[in-house]
């Protein structure tokens, strides 16, 4: 009898260290995805911040390598370099959503893996641009990878638009009630109660159209909208004035900056507004991350959760005197708010790693204990920056490749240093900004560089342009600031 009950005792604890380490092994993930979300923006959502900031890791060097919503979108999803996902813009023939399908990519996303290994996945709001549009795919096709379905179909707006919604087209008006943000927020929390008493995990992408400019024609010029009951949020706030706003002195530029006059004052005026319309429709992204929160700290599940928040691109305001945008080379466009957290992430922490959107691919899935074989992706897991105690982490990326989509207009950003090349006509613009003494890419020092320092720098970008997988992550951590030497 005691021997029985020994081994009853043993089986019973045995059974319990397995339901601990499954519900550790499998966790869960919420991914909230902002577009065109400058890092200066994150500060007007109080709620989102303070849960990071004491709950989380933050990260202050995070990059998208093309700052371009599809392009963006794809290496997001892929792990890859755009020059490896073939998006290299939002629109046919050269990207948007029916270059993804066409190139079979929505079998080598982070959810098709998931989903495969036994995930429950569910994606609300923007998807691909161009989805939804044209003939060859039906306007309700369903993308692989994906359990539930609900995204804007065509041009996202965040009133009077179509949803998809598993594969049935819905209509949304103008009420209060059909603010888009507010929408996707209800669907995500009814999906997210109902994966709460299910025994599987589950992935949820939540990707909000705040604050991009809407794309509805009655709306001009184009700037965000907010809901109604956020329209009086932020009166007279001025848009952030960087080193770089109205810069006076551009000849050291491209031909697409020096071409552009200084802004008006009526240019000026219209980035405030821009400015101030943009963080209030931030405030029902804030709202909804905070009911997403509650939602979760009411369930067991939320110690197996993480949440990563994230933009797909940055955003300029009278930068290098564009009025507004992104797409371009400079670290305004490419750099972007990341902050994640969930079980065994060091709370409180701020990390200054080059860490890139590439990213987030092998880290969902080596989080998720799905394995995916490292020759199919470019990017690398930053689990060990979430999860150390130590500043100074060992994470050997020294350099990534910031993309334009065009083959003309690339660079390499290090650490402290950012090179850029454009192609104008029949000779090479060059650009070196040292970016902890000009953040802000100002001061253009590419004539200060030795001629050797220069061809090898050059020729670093070559090597990078053309990588893939294991020599991508070979070169960014071999490709360093010591290639940078500057005359006396």
């Amino acid at each position: 009898m005691k021997k029985y009950f020994f081994t009853l005792k043993f089986l019973l604890s045995l059974l319990c260290f397995l339901i601990s380490f499954s519900a550790i092994a499998r966790p869960n993930f919420i991914i909230v995805l902002t577009d065109d979300m400058a890092v200066d923006e994150f500060r007007f959502m109080p709620r989102t911040q303070e849960y990071f900031a004491i709950n989380g890791v933050r990260f202050t060097n995070a990059f998208v390598s093309q700052a371009m919503c599809c392009p963006s979108r794809s290496s997001i999803l892929t792990g890859r370099y755009s020059i490896n996902t073939g998006v290299k813009s939002n629109n046919f023939p050269t990207g948007g959503w029916h270059v993804f399908h066409e190139l079979g990519l929505e079998s080598e996303t982070m959810a098709a893996k998931l989903q495969a290994g036994g995930y429950s996945t569910a994606y609300f709001g923007k998807f691909m641009n161009e989805y939804g549009l044209g003939n060859q795919i039906p306007h309700n096709y369903v993308p692989l990878g994906w359990s539930d379905w609900y995204a804007f179909v065509g041009s996202p707006s965040y009133f009077n638009y179509p949803l998809n919604e598993n594969g049935v087209i819905k209509n949304y008006g103008n009420t209060p009630a059909d603010y888009a943000t507010d929408v996707l927020a209800k669907h995500a929390l009814n999906h997210l109660n109902s994966a709460l008493n299910k025994n599987s995990p589950f992935f949820m992408l939540i990707s909000a159209y705040a604050p991009h400019s809407s794309t509805d024609e009655a709306i001009r010029p184009t700037v965000p909208v907010s809901a109604p009951r956020h329209k009086n949020l932020f009166n007279g706030i001025q848009a952030p004035r960087s080193a770089s706003f109205n810069q006076a002195d551009v000849s050291k530029k491209p031909f697409n900056v020096q071409s552009r006059p200084l802004l008006s004052p009526e240019d000026i005026d219209w980035i405030d507004l821009s400015f101030r319309l943009r963080i209030q429709s931030l405030r029902s992204v804030d709202e909804m991350v905070g009911k997403l929160i509650d939602k979760l700290k009411a369930s067991p599940k939320f110690n197996e959760t993480y949440i990563i928040f994230v933009s797909d691109n940055g955003f300029w305001f009278g930068d290098h005197r564009f009025k507004f945008g992104k797409g371009g080379l400079y670290d305004q466009s490419h750099r972007v708010p990341l902050a994640i957290t969930g079980p065994n992430v060091q709370p409180g922490l701020v990390r200054d790693d080059l860490v890139v959107n590439t990213d987030l691919f092998p880290t969902v899935l080596n989080l998720a204990g799905v394995t995916v074989a490292p020759k199919n992706y470019d990017g690398r897991s930053i689990q060990p920056l979430l999860e150390s105690n130590k500043r100074k982490t060992a994470f050997n990326r020294r350099s990534f490749l910031i993309e334009t989509g065009q083959e003309g207009r690339m660079g390499i950003r290090f650490d402290s240093y950012a090179y850029y090349e454009t192609l104008q006509t029949t000779r090479t613009i060059k650009e070196l900004y040292d970016t902890k003494l000009d953040p802000d890419q100002v001061y253009n020092i590419v004539d200060q560089l030795t001629v050797t320092s220069a061809t090898a720098i050059s020729d670093a970008l070559a090597q990078l342009r053309n990588c893939k997988a294991g020599t991508c992550r070979k070169l960014e951590n071999t490709l360093t600031d010591d290639l940078v030497q500057l005359t006396n």
